[in-house]
């Protein structure tokens, strides 16, 4: 059950970027969208019950990461009539009720996953993560120490970088910096924790510590929108010209549409 549960997180963390396992999302293959419904069972056996809702929750994650939304819904709510303690689909429930805003639903089906499996890491990262966004910090981190508790949880430096970026978005530098280098310390190459250090350091300006941090972000990871705005305000504040040049004209090119592009039009570039 755990296996199949951390193999349908991996699904979920391509779907929305939530990391879940350390399993190569290469090796997971899903069949066809009509080969699984053909092949759902519909025995009435609680064995092929939670059978069917697992072919059915796979199949939302392949419609999610074609962004074929209401086709997931439709399978996911099949999924949990076949099975309604099925927690990976209450759990993708949760995640793509977020993706379209409709946040109480998503609220209630995070609530629902984490009644069945109070202890399991992924849910309660992806739920502390949810808070967070939504203000909660209180509570998002109560359910971060939560998901850092179950023995089971196999990547612990995604919720320590989530932790710490939490506090990062509330300015509590003191209690974020020890989640992050946490995480840094599991992963030292775990690109999302060296550049929430590389904004932590620049915001208590220390550009030249932030630009060590954005260094190994770019030997490590891909740029992003995010990661290309951050050096161009850390070159900025160190004065290197030429390097806020190259930042601002990168991420023009590669993400014109973003608004980390689009803040660069405004008065305010730094």
């Amino acid at each position: 059950m755990r296996r199949k549960f951390c193999y349908l997180l991996v699904a979920m963390a391509l779907v929305l970027g939530l990391a879940a396992c350390k399993h190569d999302p290469g090796i997971i293959k899903y069949p066809s969208p009509m080969s699984n419904l053909k092949q759902a069972p519909h025995d009435t056996t609680q064995e092929d019950k939670q059978s069917a809702a697992q072919t059915h929750t796979q199949l939302a994650a392949v419609y999610m990461g074609q962004d074929h939304l209401k086709e997931a819904e439709t399978a996911l709510n099949k999924a949990v009539g076949f099975d309604d303690k099925y927690v990976p689909a209450h759990t993708l429930l949760a995640i793509l009720y977020w993706r379209i805003n409709r946040m109480p639903e998503a609220d209630q089906e995070f609530r629902k996953a984490i009644s069945l499996d109070p202890s399991n890491g992924d849910t309660n990262n992806n739920y502390g993560k949810f808070l967070c966004e939504r203000g909660n910090r209180q509570d998002a981190m109560k359910y971060f120490q939560r998901a850092l508790t179950d023995p089971f949880y196999k990547t612990p430096e995604v919720a320590n970088t989530n932790a710490g970026a939490c506090l990062l978005k509330f300015k509590d530098y003191t209690a974020a910096e020890p989640y992050l280098r946490k995480a840094l310390e599991i992963q030292s190459g775990y690109g999302p924790a060296l550049l929430d250090m590389a904004q932590l350091e620049l915001d208590q300006n220390k550009a030249f510590e932030a630009r060590g941090y954005m260094q190994r972000f770019e030997t490590a990871g891909q740029a992003t929108p995010q990661s290309l705005l951050l050096g161009y305000q850390i070159a900025t504040r160190l004065g290197d010209k030429d390097s806020a040049t190259n930042y601002s004209n990168r991420l023009q090119d590669q993400f014109p549409n973003s608004s980390q592009a689009q803040s660069l039009n405004g008065p305010d570039h730094d």
